[in-house]
């Protein structure tokens, strides 16, 4: 049996005739660096494929009269983010004001998966109450090489929708993971000087 795994840009989805679609994947030299043979032998074959976004796509709520985000965050010296509560929105409620309404609009972000996981995997991303399971833990065992199949099997759901709550977990720990590998970047920066 053969077995290939590389990092690929997905260029093209070809609709051709009787159903089929072609798919054209795009690749650096050193993606396949000694693992062309084996892909060509896997030409006119039958393949099992897994692609998976190496992109984390998440919405920012944006205060439309600052042009800032709504929920901003800082993190603390051990590394763990807090969210970081507006001026106006601490004294309201020091003061038992009524929470002003603020005109907002949603903004698309991205974020490299790779600092997403990372984050996860550091142990400091955190686990949210409304989410059914561990996803930190879920999210861990992925990378260390279990499949979505044995973990969708042991909680009892099916693997498409353990993909789909662990790409909401990571939609959802993006921007403190963001903020967290700035601060990281910042200390090794000042570690090194």
């Amino acid at each position: 049996m053969s077995f290939v795994e590389f990092k690929a840009f997905v260029k093209k989805v070809n609709l051709k005739p009787k159903g089929v679609k072609e798919i054209v994947l795009e690749v650096n030299d050193d993606g396949l660096e000694g693992k062309l043979d084996k892909l060509s032998e896997m030409i006119d074959c039958k393949v099992d494929v897994e692609l998976e976004s190496r992109v984390v796509n998440f919405n920012v709520t944006i205060n439309a009269r600052t042009n800032k985000p709504v929920t901003e965050y800082k993190v603390d010296e051990q590394g763990v983010v807090h969210e970081v509560k507006p001026e106006y929105e601490q004294l309201e409620a020091d003061l038992g004001i009524p929470e002003e309404k603020i005109e907002t609009f949603e903004e698309e972000k991205q974020a490299d998966r790779e600092i997403v996981d990372e984050f996860i995997m550091s142990g400091m991303s955190p686990n949210f109450d409304d989410l059914p399971y561990d996803f930190a833990n879920i999210v861990k065992r992925k990378l260390e090489g279990e499949s979505y199949l044995k973990l969708a099997n042991e909680l009892g759901i099916s693997s498409g929708k353990i993909v789909e709550l662990v790409d909401e977990y990571r939609k959802r720990v993006a921007p403190l993971a963001i903020k967290w590998d700035e601060w990281r970047k910042k200390k090794q920066n000042e570690d090194n000087q």
